[in-house]
């Protein structure tokens, strides 16, 4: 008897820590560019009734939470100017925070700090004065863990690779151990990564825009994309940053707090594409030809080009590890 009640006492109060409201304090901070861009109080303002709409508890401030506010607090969601500067008070504070179990959502400038070290330690990456750069304007987020081979991570399960006018982050100091869920093409240029004449790049590389970071007693959750506040109002990023708070929370159901529509935005077109079959059924074949399925996903992925040959066979060029490489990916 002994034996059965500790793993039903176990389970029990995993179910009711789930059931409970999820905790969120929002550290904001004052706005620091110009329109659109930046809006850390805004969002502090707008974020806290919506979360609170959502089913969360939500404190926040425009500042370090306090060790009572942290006690209070399942997940700290941060968008602050240098979010990561703290004092070692601070430090030992959300130190105290992790080791309980505490989880972090780091967005866009909150991912730096002036000891990238220490914030690097926390949150599986930072950026590093004199060494990252950023570039503001269109970026393209590739969802990377949709070539993984097994179970993708459930933050960016299923989601579509979008393009948004926003600004990345590149050459910052990552842990080996983040696990990258998001990239974008970054331009390294040649003269030691000066900019060419013009602006314009022609020497680009892929760096990490989102991470996952897990540790023994927290999640961490690193959004690069957050410069414009209108990037807040997509659906689909909403989606993102709902199931990074979960996933932080150690919700069993990343969509807990995601609307349908969010979902949805996931992936385009709306509701995902079309599986093959039913694309059949849309074309127009003229009444000479006729049109069967002879190949679909997983059987082929990624075709970069179409040859016949004389004998009338198609011939496919893939291209299965672009841009991730080989390692962990679909080979």
């Amino acid at each position: 008897m002994n034996r059965l009640l500790v793993p039903l006492l176990a389970t029990a109060l995993a179910l009711s820590a789930s059931a409970a409201p999820l905790r969120v304090f929002i550290r904001g901070g004052e706005k620091s560019h110009g329109p659109n861009a930046h809006e850390h109080e805004r969002f502090l303002n707008d974020w806290k009734p919506l979360l609170t709409q959502r089913g969360m508890v939500v404190d926040g401030a425009k500042a370090w939470p306090t060790p009572e506010q942290l006690a209070k607090t399942d997940v700290l969601v941060m968008y602050a100017q240098e979010g990561g500067n703290a004092t070692p008070e601070q430090k030992a504070n959300l130190d105290v925070f992790t080791k309980r179990g505490g989880g972090l959502v780091v967005i866009h400038t909150a991912a730096v700090s002036n000891d990238p070290v220490w914030w690097k330690s926390v949150i599986g990456g930072a950026w590093v004065q004199g060494k990252t750069k950023w570039k503001e304007g269109p970026m393209d987020l590739y969802y990377v863990e949709n070539q993984r081979i097994g179970e993708q991570h459930p933050i960016t399960k299923g989601a579509s690779n979008f393009h948004i006018d926003d600004e990345i982050y590149y050459d910052m100091d990552l842990s080996p151990e983040i696990r990258v869920l998001a990239t974008s093409y970054t331009p390294n240029v040649p003269g030691n990564k000066k900019p060419v004449e013009g602006g314009k790049a022609h020497i680009y590389d892929i760096q990490p825009m989102m991470w996952a970071y897990e540790k023994e007693s927290y999640r961490a959750f690193v959004a690069i994309p957050g410069h414009l506040y209108s990037t807040f109002e997509q659906p689909f990023y909403r989606g993102i940053l709902m199931r990074g708070i979960a996933w932080a929370g150690k919700r069993p159901n990343v969509d807990e707090f995601s609307k349908p529509e969010e979902i949805a935005a996931l992936t385009y077109p709306e509701g995902g594409p079309q599986r093959p079959g039913d694309t059949l059924k849309a074309l127009e074949i003229h009444p000479d030809f006729t049109m069967k399925l002879v190949a679909s996903e997983p059987l082929i992925t990624k075709p970069m080009n179409f040859d016949w040959d004389p004998s009338g066979r198609m011939w496919v060029a893939e291209t299965p590890e672009y841009p991730n490489g080989r390692r962990g990916m679909r080979p």
